[in-house]
This record gives structure tokens, C-alpha cells and sequence, in this order.
């Protein structure tokens, strides 16, 4: 056969194949997204808060928290390191618990508002997030209130997996926090697959060691997290620090995108 004849003919079924719908189906779901590091930063502005800056690139959401809450007042450390988080392109979000639904919707309202007037935040975190559906109502009454002005994402934290109707509610949902061991052996959801990745956060901590947070990185893709975050930190709180293998942390999760 011609050559030319053969490599045009070899090139025609390459392209074909790249404008089959079926054939991008039959990729691997764990290898159509990149990953972007989810930092709950419990840590006061300072140098750590500039270290995840600088890692902009990397670093999709910082959730800040000054008072388990936004506290009684406005804090100009907090702003300066909001506003160059923000510039740098990051997404921070402001920390409000729920207690699991007990708690009075009003007063998570008013913390609502206080991130917002105070640090003109990207959206809210709401932690202690319930996980059964009787409790929808009441989240999505407060992802309502915080989509109504700006500042509109919303982040939920049941901390494992919930009902499927909290996925309708969050712009993105913590389905997993927890230590390194018992990441292992988790799953993800079954209807997991029906979202994109970027939908799901994994927070992993305990994890000590390079070779287990490549582990855990790794994991995380194959689990479909478009969000991800693995630290050596302990409890009682395991995010008051940045991770001891930060710019391996780094590296291992720009694999994803092939950086």
C-alpha cells in the first residue's frame, strides 16, 4: 500500500474516533478532570495563609474560619488575607455550623451575612450538615438565602455520604472526612457517577507520610473528588496546619491535569 495512502487513511480513523460521543463514554470517568485542593483553613492570616496563595494555581477553595463562625466583628488581618486569596483567583468561603440541622436558621443567617458584609466572600461552608432527606428543606432554605446575594457558593459538610437530594442543594458536598485508615476502604457513592467531579469534596487527615498522601491522592481521583485535600494533621482539629508534604501534596494532584 502507499504510504501516504496509508498514514491518510490511519489519520481518518483517528479523527473519527476523537468526534465519537461513544468513544470519549468508554474513558475512564477518573481521567476526564482535574483535581484542585480544598484547604480548611482554621488557621489565623500569616504565613500559612501565604503559602496556599502562592499555590493559587492549585488551590480551588479556602474555607476561613476566625470564631468557629465569622465572630463578633470584622478583622483587618483576615481581610487582607482574603483579599489577595480572592485576586489570587482562589475561593474562599466563610465557616458557618448547622449543628445538624438543630440549629436556628436565623442565627446561620445573620453568620451569612456577617462573611459577606465583612470579607466579601465567594459563598459559605456550612458544616455539621445533616445527611437524611428530611432535613433538604432546611438546607436548601439557607443555600437560597446565601444564593440571593453575592457570594453565591455553597458548600455543604455532612462529612460522609448523604442523601442524593444534597447534591441539588450544595454546589459542591463533602461525602468524606476522615482519617487516612479509614479512607481506604471507602467508597464512593454509587450515583456518584451522575455528577461532575466537581461536585465532591474528600478531606483526609492522619495520613502520614508521602507514600500514604500519594495513596490517598491517587484514590481520590479513581473516587471521582474534583476536590481534594490530605494533611498529617490530627484531631481534635486536624486543619489548623498546612500538610508537612505541601509541595508534594501539590505536585501530586497537578498529575491529574498532566502538569
Amino acid at each position: 500500500m502507499n504510504v501516504k495512502t496509508y498514514f491518510w487513511g490511519k489519520l481518518a480513523v483517528i479523527l473519527a474516533l476523537v468526534g465519537s460521543v461513544s468513544w470519549v463514554a468508554a474513558l475512564p470517568a477518573s481521567a476526564a478532570f482535574c483535581q484542585k485542593m480544598f484547604i480548611p483553613a482554621y488557621f489565623y492570616p500569616g504565613s500559612l495563609w501565604n503559602q496556599a496563595t502562592a499555590a493559587a494555581s492549585t488551590v480551588g477553595t479556602m474555607v476561613m474560619n476566625p470564631a468557629s463562625g465569622p465572630g463578633a466583628s470584622s478583622n483587618s488581618d483576615y481581610v487582607t488575607a482574603v483579599n489577595n486569596a480572592l485576586a489570587a483567583g482562589i475561593k474562599v468561603i466563610g465557616y458557618v455550623h448547622t449543628s445538624y440541622g438543630a440549629r436556628d436558621a436565623v442565627v446561620v443567617k445573620s453568620e451569612i451575612d456577617a462573611y459577606k458584609a465583612w470579607y466579601g466572600v465567594s459563598g459559605i461552608f456550612l458544616d455539621e450538615v445533616a445527611s437524611g432527606a428530611a432535613l433538604i428543606p432546611y438546607y436548601q432554605d439557607l443555600a437560597d438565602y446565601i444564593r440571593a446575594t453575592t457570594g453565591t457558593f455553597v458548600a455543604l459538610n455532612p462529612g460522609t455520604i448523604p442523601d442524593q437530594g444534597y447534591m441539588s442543594v450544595g454546589d459542591t458536598v463533602v461525602v468524606f472526612e476522615g482519617t487516612y485508615n479509614t479512607y481506604k476502604n471507602w467508597s464512593r457513592p454509587v450515583w456518584a457517577t451522575q455528577y461532575p467531579a466537581s461536585k465532591f469534596v474528600h478531606l483526609v487527615h492522619a495520613t502520614v507520610g508521602t507514600t500514604k498522601m500519594k495513596n490517598a491522592i491517587n484514590w481520590s481521583h479513581n473516587r471521582l473528588a474534583g476536590n481534594i485535600y490530605v494533611t498529617h494533621d490530627l484531631l481534635p482539629n486536624p486543619w489548623d496546619l498546612l500538610p508537612s508534604y505541601w509541595s508534594s501534596e501539590l505536585t501530586q494532584i497537578n498529575k491529574s491535569c498532566g502538569f
